[in-house]
């Protein structure tokens, strides 16, 4: 088993980071002209991304050029996305999702940063580390209700096969980024321990949690590393949209390991 040590303080600088989890204040659709909390100007849909409409004084910039008067900002389905900041060293990028865009606004200063201790953990354990049998079947869509960040139904790659504290269980694979030029597959599960903290003190997200996997790009046995499991974007931040793990990823065995809460500084889970 490799030295989590790294991997731990790389995830915690990730999710204090200004475009990590705990900075993203706000994300909203915008499919009608309306405001966005907190940032200024009017904002409204349009082909290839959103409009904007500010004064000079708002001091929003849009591709490092105040805004006076209505501009496009273009979304990440465009060739170039724009790049956005506002007043307070507040920035936002506007994601596609589902047909429309959403804005989203990230600050480096919020209080979920300020409020934040660490991410609490499982003791790392070589018992936690075992083998799958991975089967690719490719090409289908997740089910709706598993969707990635822009709010798109994920690519199911294929199953994986193994045992659990001794319970078979096969486990849908979804399709990952590149991860440092390698592919990665993506397992979102659900075990025992996915409870309320108030329910049980052994307790870890009760969304689910996320492990990261080598793709070997046809059959093959994989390494499953459950030390590392790690917590879902919204565990920070309820402007996230938790992915819903498949039916056959809800395990009723308990995987007491990888990360269980974030932890603000006064000792208690986020949310």
């Amino acid at each position: 088993m490799s030295d989590p040590t790294d991997a731990a303080a790389a995830r915690e600088r990730w999710a204090r980071s200004p475009r990590g989890p705990l900075a993203l204040v706000t994300a909203q659709r915008v499919d009608q002209p309306q405001q966005v909390w907190p940032v200024p100007g009017q904002w409204a849909p349009a082909v290839g991304g959103l409009t904007v409409t500010a004064t000079a004084d708002d001091g929003v910039v849009v591709d490092g050029i105040p805004v006076d008067g209505t501009v496009l900002v273009a979304g990440d389905d465009a060739v170039v996305a724009s790049s956005l900041s506002f007043p307070d060293g507040m920035v936002g990028t506007v994601a596609a999702s589902a047909g429309s865009h959403t804005l989203r606004v990230w600050d480096a200063a919020s209080d979920a940063i300020a409020r934040f201790a660490r991410i609490d953990r499982f003791p790392s354990s070589d018992a936690s580390v075992t083998t799958g049998n991975y089967v690719p079947v490719g090409g289908q869509e997740a089910p709706g209700h598993v969707l990635d960040a822009a709010g798109d139904p994920l690519e199911v790659a294929g199953t994986v096969t193994t045992s659990v504290d001794g319970v078979v269980v096969e486990l849908v694979a979804v399709r990952s980024a590149p991860f440092e030029g390698a592919a990665r597959l993506q397992l979102i599960v659900q075990d025992g321990t996915s409870v309320l903290p108030e329910t049980d003190p052994d307790s870890s997200y009760s969304m689910g949690r996320f492990l990261f996997i080598d793709d070997p790009g046809a059959e093959a046995d994989v390494e499953l590393d459950w030390n590392r499991l790690v917590l879902p974007p919204c565990a920070f931040s309820y402007q996230f949209a938790c992915p819903i793990p498949p039916v056959s990823n809800r395990m009723s065995v308990p995987i007491r390991a990888g990360e269980r809460h974030p932890i603000d500084v006064d000792g208690a889970v986020f949310h």
